[in-house]
């Protein structure tokens, strides 16, 4: 027995499989590109009552780009903060931050960035990062959504 198909069927099953082909393109984009991170704003704040000096490192984990930044505070007096501006703004990727201040350090991961927004883990996010110098010296961070992107 001959099996026939009319024209109404095979069009249908190519364009569902050029439809789920597209789908599914789309999802692993999005998911491939589940720790990747545009970081709009990076601020720097002290708390210290000390003049700090924090060195900064920016690194795309791809390797295409590193920034290396010095950053110097005066002591605290409530609204002094260094915001940072770099190639991170532009350009979503997957970043990895590197912040030392005398002999602490603070190491944020692309990972560690995007499970610390919420909402975040399918396609590009948007992160403002927060460096805070502590007062008794120690180095934290703050990652929250951005709404500048």
């Amino acid at each position: 027995m001959v099996a026939r198909y009319s024209r109404r069927t095979l069009l249908g099953a190519g364009l569902g499989g050029i439809a789920t082909l597209l789908t599914g393109g789309y999802a692993w984009t999005r998911y491939r590109t589940r720790h990747t991170v545009r970081i709009r704003p990076l601020d720097i704040v002290t708390e210290s009552d000390e003049s700090v000096t924090v060195e900064l490192t920016l690194t795309d984990e791809a390797g295409h780009r590193e920034e290396n930044r010095t950053v110097q505070l005066d002591p605290a007096s409530g609204d002094d903060e260094a915001r940072r501006f770099g190639p991170w703004m532009k350009y979503a990727g997957e970043w990895r931050i590197d912040a030392v201040f005398e002999e602490h350090r603070l190491e944020l991961t692309a990972a560690e960035l995007t499970d610390r927004l919420e909402g975040s883990g399918w396609g590009v996010d948007c992160a403002h990062i927060t460096i805070v110098v502590t007062a008794d010296g120690g180095l934290e961070s703050h990652v929250d959504p951005s709404d500048a992107c």
